[in-house]
């Protein structure tokens, strides 16, 4: 048996390396282990990267990197029946308050390369040709039988073992936890294309016919689109080749547009599920990304929800292990995240049954579709509402333990369970800093809201709330002043940052490693944001 690691993570995809990078960042011992020798062909994987997952890639310092394989995407277009189209901009609303707004297509070979290329800086690599045969776990850890391409087996013993294998997981069948859906009864194409059309790069295209639906979207490079075909009938047999003239010959009943191909680099066909895991753990055992669910890629929503996954989970399992937070927080990874799962697979259903629906109720509606949909999007208050489900930036997690709410709810900024915005501050030296920057790390950090800014009179609050952050600073817990820039805190002259996160006086903002508010507390009473404290970085819980 070799020498026990902290974690096991089984599946190199963008889910196991994220996973596997946030633990070793944290100072955990990793294992990462896939059974594929080399990744899989890129033209039927994940294309968009989404704003939250890039705030993510902020916070683990390769958004940079992963910008450089990007292509923005500038807007979401209806194409109608007569050649018009009805366009919404990606990247136009300041109120989602991101530094990275809009709609980012990387090829899933370039986010796995940027991924895995940090993971390699953190000292772990990726052990290809290596799949997981069998495990047992007790109440200490989880023994793990892996074997190698050529035969050879080894036994691990892992702390923790992480289901990040996709749908057919070998972690979940071990763990015996159910896999609840179905097979849509379409039949689906996919071409990877370059062709010559009037439609301008860098945009994502819908077309609703009564053949069906038809979507592209652009990938990095001049004209080149992934197109995806959906008809509402049986799929042909297993494995059935798929021509050209086929695929175009489909193409061009569903898409109003004049285009030329000129030339096809991929074309398949293939089958969409829709599954959720009836659990997302098991004792040390966890799932995560298509391990735990899998769906209709409407909204491209997939690669990015199995990176939040891990994102959520990664520091809570950190935490726990290096005994900073108690042992009831694993927990809330299910609580939190499958929810999440579950309405996200009734959302892409109900999209999905819409847009791809059989019959004439189904043929109908697609006619009708483009005309609703280019009224819809003209609207603001549906156009934040779609920006904010495909951003992801609206997730929620209000009816978590962790989401603490202490005193009134606010009118405005976020609540207990929400994402916290990002907010520009000034440093004592009168230096520009964005809040996010700040709030960069493996800790979760406390906000103490001095107040708005009200001359001199605010100057004794300013000095209480200084002498609270020194009291309550602790171990994984960094404390920042806002609206007091003399002694290390940060000015809010305009008093943006109040407002973004709804302070209209003192008040304490506990923002999580990954981004979210977890607890609030306003206005600012001292015993009872010491309680919440105690209660999530002691283990006080426990012992009750």
């Amino acid at each position: 048996m070799t020498e026990a690691v902290d974690a096991l993570v089984v599946g190199g995809g963008p889910t196991g390396l994220t996973m596997a990078g946030e633990l070793a960042r944290r100072g955990l011992t990793v294992r990462i282990v896939d059974k594929a020798l080399e990744p899989p062909p890129d033209h039927s994987r994940a294309l968009v990267v989404q704003t939250r997952t890039m705030e993510i890639f902020t916070s683990m310092g390769i958004a940079d990197a992963a910008l450089a394989h990007a292509t923005r995407v500038g807007g979401l277009n209806v194409l109608l029946s007569n050649g018009q189209r009805a366009r919404l901009p990606i990247f136009d609303f300041p109120e989602l308050s991101t530094p990275v707004p809009g709609i980012f297509v990387i090829q899933q070979f370039d986010t796995e390369r940027v991924l895995g290329s940090r993971l390699s800086e953190l000292g772990v690599t990726v052990e290809r040709g290596v799949e997981l045969a069998s495990y047992t776990q007790d109440s200490a850890g989880v023994t793990c039988t892996l074997r190698r391409v050529g035969g050879n087996t080894e036994v691990v013993r892992a702390k923790w073992l992480l289901g990040c294998d996709g749908a057919r997981s070998a972690v979940r069948q071990g763990a015996d936890i159910a896999f609840e859906g179905d097979t849509y009864d379409d039949h689906c194409m996919l071409g990877d294309l370059v062709i010559d059309w009037p439609l301008p790069d860098g945009d994502i295209y819908i077309s609703p016919s009564r053949w069906g639906l038809a979507a592209a979207f652009p990938v990095p490079g001049s004209h080149r689109f992934r197109i995806v075909l959906i008809l509402p009938e049986a799929s042909p047999a297993r494995g059935a080749s798929l021509s050209l003239e086929e695929f175009e010959g489909v193409m061009r009943s569903m898409i109003p547009t004049p285009f030329e191909i000129q030339k096809a680099i991929v074309l398949s066909r293939y089958r969409l599920h829709h599954r959720v895991a009836t659990r997302l753990r098991k004792g040390r055992v966890f799932l995560a990304g298509d391990a735990a669910h899998i769906h209709s890629p409407a909204g491209g929503q997939g690669m990015n929800t199995g990176i939040q996954d891990a994102y959520n989970l990664a520091w809570k399992l950190a935490a726990v292990e290096q005994g900073k937070m108690p042992a009831w927080l694993l927990d809330t990874y299910e609580m939190e995240r499958l929810p999440v799962a579950r309405r996200l697979i009734d959302f892409t259903d109900r999209l999905f049954g819409l847009m791809a629906g059989h019959g004439p109720m189904g043929r109908a509606l697609r006619l009708v579709a483009p005309r609703l949909m280019t009224r819809a999007i003209g609207v603001a208050a549906v156009q934040r509402r779609i920006l904010g489900f495909v951003s992801q930036l609206k997730i929620r997690y209000r009816k978590s333990p962790l989401s603490i709410q202490i005193g009134h709810r606010p009118e405005r900024g976020p609540r207990a369970g929400y994402r916290a915005p990002d907010a520009s501050l000034r440093s004592a030296a009168g230096q520009q800093v964005h809040l996010f920057e700040l709030m960069r790390g493996v800790e979760s950090t406390l906000l103490l809201f001095a107040g708005p800014p009200q001359g001199s009179a605010n100057t004794e609050a300013h000095g209480h709330v200084r002498r609270l952050a020194a009291e309550l600073s602790r171990p994984g817990l960094k404390v920042l002043v806002i609206g007091a820039p003399e002694a290390g805190g940060y000015a809010d002259p305009d008093g943006r940052a109040h407002a973004a996160y709804g302070a209209e006086a003192a008040a304490a903002v506990l923002v999580r490693p990954d981004g979210y508010v977890g607890v609030r507390c306003d206005p600012l009473d001292e015993r009872e944001l010491r309680q919440a404290l105690d209660r999530l970085f002691t283990r006080k819980a426990e012992a009750a």
